[in-house]
């Protein structure tokens, strides 16, 4: 039942991220919201449930895209091993993980973005894109994760008031 609002979301983000980003740079590079709400589903829900979500998230930003189909899902792939981080993580705030993790995301979703580019003969110019894009990518998702970040977790506090988790005793 959760991923019936979810995943029009997604195709929302996703279709929002293609048509608007490009006129909204900042520090020369667009944001990511895709990655950022996947990202912070995963921080939130955890990696079980983003698992199912990032091949539909992949696919359908690559169909609505001139992107090669399944370079997004290759690039979202990293996002639930780094959301391993959060039961690492020393402190009770979800929320500076997730500012940390989206920023390990961005630079492993635009690496592997960039390899899968240079595999089909449009890559980018490797020696330039450490400082002019890889950098400042992560930078502005990690600028904006606190707009995505605070609904979903309002959205899934909200969630379990109504509907608290059934508990097997032993």
């Amino acid at each position: 039942m959760r991923y019936l609002l979810f995943v029009p979301l997604i195709i929302f983000v996703a279709l929002a991220q293609v048509a608007t980003a490009p006129y909204f740079p900042l520090l020369g590079v667009t944001a990511n919201p895709l990655l950022v709400l996947l990202m912070c589903w995963a921080m939130v829900r955890g990696p079980r449930e983003t698992m199912i979500l990032i091949p539909l998230a992949g696919i359908f930003k690559d169909l609505i895209t001139s992107d090669p189909v399944g370079a997004s899902v290759l690039a979202l792939l990293p996002v639930v091993p780094l959301t391993a981080m959060r039961e690492r993580w020393p402190t009770e705030s979800e929320f500076v993980p997730t500012l940390a993790v989206v920023a390990a995301a961005s630079l492993s979703y635009d690496v592997l973005y960039m390899m899968v580019l240079t595999a089909v003969g449009d890559g980018p110019p490797w020696l330039q894109s450490p400082l002019r894009v890889l950098l400042p990518a992560a930078l502005f998702n990690a600028l904006i994760t606190p707009i995505v970040y605070l609904p979903v977790r309002w959205a899934t506090t909200l969630s379990e008031m109504v509907r608290p988790g059934i508990r097997v005793p032993g």
